[in-house]
């Protein structure tokens, strides 16, 4: 009898703290498979393409205005300028770049771009042909952005969705081209200018094209995905970026021949939007 007593004792207490003492017992999390089976801890190439849109400021009006052919009146004014502008287009390229993922979730890499820039805008200044017979009749400033290449350090984070969100900075090169048109000065590129011939003022209208390669900064936020259903599997990821690109002031000549200001300043930046693709080595 005592025996049958005792053992419904241990059932009894084992009954009432069996639940408390499964409540005590640690708990494992649920793996996030889709993070944990992507590597970003490799090295990757890629494409991108794209949208541009920016702003040149220049001097070009001054220099224009120092021609000894020009009118320093105030009726002129607009011939002057000023020839700053908006700048758009669009641009496509490639980018390869390495990844260090150093905790779980977070990462560093470095990555270089190289790019076609459509990205150009101009300014036209209209003359107001006084006095009469004065030939002039526009100034002109373009900037053509022609390619781009950068080199950036990424700073990441990375979901459990399988998501990097991240931020770079880096330095930036990119090819100019600036192009001059006057119809009033003969230039140091054998450009005649204006011309008097038979009792009457004949346009000799110049176009000059300054080419440089500009050297600047640049910063930029990111998000990329990864495709694990697209073979093979474990490899391929989508990107959208946004990038600011400053590159600074620079120097150009003035072709003028006789004006007194020979060179002016340049100063072009841009924000673009891509998006891309990434290919993960093994």
């Amino acid at each position: 009898m005592m025996t049958k007593s005792l053992m419904a004792g241990i059932a009894l207490v084992a009954l009432i703290t069996g639940p408390a003492m499964a409540a005590d017992l640690p708990v494992k999390a649920p793996r996030m498979v889709v993070a944990d089976s992507f590597n970003w801890s490799r090295c990757y190439i890629g494409a991108h393409a794209g949208y541009g849109w920016g702003r040149n400021t220049n001097d070009f009006g001054n220099a224009v205005r120092s021609g000894p052919t020009e009118e320093l009146g105030a009726a002129f004014d607009s011939e002057f300028g000023p020839f700053n502008h908006n700048t758009r287009g669009p641009v496509f390229g490639g980018q390869a770049g390495c990844n260090w993922q150093f905790t779980p979730n977070w990462l560093i890499g470095v990555e270089g771009e190289l790019k076609w820039s459509g990205i150009k805008g101009s300014f036209t200044a209209l003359e107001e042909n006084f006095p009469v017979g004065d030939p002039g009749q526009f100034s002109r400033f373009e900037s053509r952005n022609l390619w781009d290449g950068d080199l950036a350090l990424r700073l990441g984070w990375v979901a459990p969705t399988g998501t990097l969100f991240y931020a770079k900075a880096g330095v930036a090169l990119g090819r100019f081209d600036y192009t001059q048109t006057h119809d009033d000065f003969p230039t140091t590129h054998s450009c005649p200018g204006v011309a008097f011939v038979n009792g009457a003022f004949i346009n000799g209208q110049c176009s000059v094209t300054v080419s440089r390669t500009n050297v600047g900064w640049l910063v930029g936020l990111g998000v990329e995905h990864a495709l694990l259903a697209l073979p093979p599997v474990g490899h391929w990821t989508i990107k959208a970026e946004w990038n600011f690109i400053d590159y600074g002031t620079h120097t150009i000549p003035y072709p003028s021949a006789a004006a007194a200001i020979q060179n002016f300043s340049v100063h072009d930046t841009k924000h673009i939007f891509k998006v891309g693709v990434n290919f993960y080595f093994p």
